[in-house]
C-alpha cells in the first residue's frame, strides 16, 4: 500500500559542481548591490532558490535579455512601477497609473538597467522582450531562479521580484560578485560549539563493540595526548584547539573537593591535528561489520563561535570538573562508559571501568 504522502517522486535540483559553487557565491556575496532607478539610489539583494519561483497571484512584468551569451529574465510585480515612480516623487501618493505610462516607466527602467550592466565590462546586454507577464511565462523562464529584493536608500520603497538565469548567466553573476565580502549569516556568534578533550580513538566492528565488558582493554588507533601534557579540544577528531593540562605538583584532592581543571591554550583553532587513519571501512556487507568509532576524552568545553575566534595562546579554559584519572568512553559520539588509560608495551589503551547503554 502506498504512503498517502508518496504522491510525487522527490526531484532534487540538478546542478553541476560549478553551478552549485556559483549559487553559494551569490547567496553569500550578492547583497548591498548599488543600483540607480531614475534619480533614486537603491540596494539589491539576491537569494538563490531551489527551482523556479512560484507563480504570482497578481499581474506583473517580465523583461528578457541576453548578456555575454547568457539568457536572463527579470520578473517584477505590477506594484513595482508604482514604487519606482513613488521613489522619484519622494513617496507622493499616486492615482491608478495608465498602461501607457507604466510601459514608459518600464522601458526607461530597462534602459537604465542595461546601461548599468554594460558599465560592468562584460559586453553589451540586449533587451529581447518586455511586457506584462503571461500565464505560461513561468515554465519558459531560465532554470536558475533568485529572489530579488530592491530597497531604496531612503528606506521608504522596496520591490520584490525574481531573476532567472541559464547556467552561463548563473556563472556570470557569481563572477561579478565573487570579490565582494561575504555577508553575515543568520547563525550568529552566539552559536555554541562543544569541543571534547579527546585523547584518542579506535574503530571496532559492531560485533566486537557489542562484546565489550568491564576490565576489557581496548588499544587506541590514535593517541592525541603527549608527554608534555598537551592534547586537543575537538568536535570531530580532525581539527581543533591545541591545549595543555596543568601538571600535578601535589597529592590529588578527592574528586568532590578538587578544583576544576583549567586548560591552557597552546595554539588557537587549527586544521593541523595529527594525521590519523580515521576512515571507516567500506566493507559493510553485514551489520556486524559496521564500524563503531570508540573515542576517549577527559570531558568537554562549550564555547560560542565568537569565543572560539577570540582564543589566544596562553588563555585558559575551564574544563568544568577535575581530572579524576578516568576517561569517558563514547561510541559514535554517545557516552557509554568510563575507563583508565594503560600502557601496553608502549602502546596506549583503555581499560574499561564501567559501561552502560547509549540511551542511559
Amino acid at each position: 500500500m502506498s504512503s498517502p504522502h508518496a504522491t510525487a517522486a522527490l526531484q532534487p535540483l540538478r546542478l553541476s559542481r560549478n553551478e552549485a559553487q556559483a549559487r553559494t557565491t551569490i547567496a553569500q556575496r550578492a547583497a548591498g548591490l548599488p543600483l540607480r532607478l531614475g534619480a533614486s539610489a537603491w540596494q539589491a539583494r539576491l537569494h538563490p532558490v531551489a527551482g523556479s519561483a512560484a507563480p504570482w497571484p497578481e499581474p506583473g512584468y517580465v523583461l528578457r535579455l541576453e548578456w555575454a551569451g547568457a539568457a536572463m529574465a527579470l520578473r517584477l510585480p505590477a506594484a513595482a512601477i508604482e514604487q519606482a515612480l513613488a521613489s522619484v516623487l519622494e513617496g507622493a501618493a499616486l492615482p491608478a497609473i495608465p498602461s501607457t505610462l507604466a510601459d514608459a516607466v518600464l522601458e526607461a527602467s530597462a534602459g537604465e538597467l542595461l546601461q548599468s550592466l554594460q558599465a560592468l565590462g562584460r559586453g553589451t546586454p540586449e533587451l529581447l522582450a518586455w511586457g506584462p507577464a503571461q500565464p505560461g511565462d513561468v515554465q519558459n523562464l531560465p532554470p536558475h531562479a533568485c529572489d530579488v529584493y530592491l530597497a531604496a536608500d531612503d528606506g521608504v520603497q522596496a520591490i520584490a521580484g525574481s531573476l532567472h538565469l541559464d547556467g552561463l548567466g548563473l556563472l556570470l553573476v557569481a563572477g561579478l560578485v565573487g570579490k565582494r565580502p561575504p555577508q553575515p549569516g543568520p547563525l550568529d556568534d552566539s552559536l555554541p560549539v562543544t569541543l571534547r578533550a579527546e585523547v584518542g580513538f579506535t574503530r571496532l566492528p559492531a560485533s566486537d563493540a557489542a562484546t565489550l565488558a568491564l576490565g576489557d582493554v581496548v588499544l587506541l588507533d590514535a593517541f592525541f595526548a603527549t608527554a608534555d601534557r598537551a592534547l586537543w579540544l575537538s568536535a570531530d577528531g580532525r581539527r581543533g584547539v591545541h591545549v595543555q593540562w596543568p601538571s600535578v605538583t601535589s597529592a590529588p584532592d578527592a574528586a568532590d573537593t578538587a578544583p576544576p581543571t583549567r586548560l591552557t591554550v597552546i595554539h588557537p583553532w587549527t586544521e593541523t591535528m595529527p594525521a590519523t587513519s580515521d576512515t571507516p571501512s567500506t566493507d559493510t556487507a553485514a551489520l556486524d561489520t559496521v564500524p563503531v568509532r570508540l573515542s576517549f576524552d577527559l570531558g568537554d568545553v562549550t564555547l560560542t563561535l565568537a569565543q572560539l575566534r577570540a582564543l589566544q595562546p596562553g588563555q585558559t579554559l575551564d574544563l568544568g570538573h577535575p581530572l579524576a584519572g578516568a576517561v569517558r568512553i563514547r561510541a559514535n559520539g554517545a557516552l557509554v562508559g568510563e575507563g583508565d588509560l594503560v600502557d601496553i608495551d608502549g602502546q596506549i589503551g583503555v581499560s574499561v571501568r564501567s559501561l552502560h547503554s547509549a540511551s542511559h
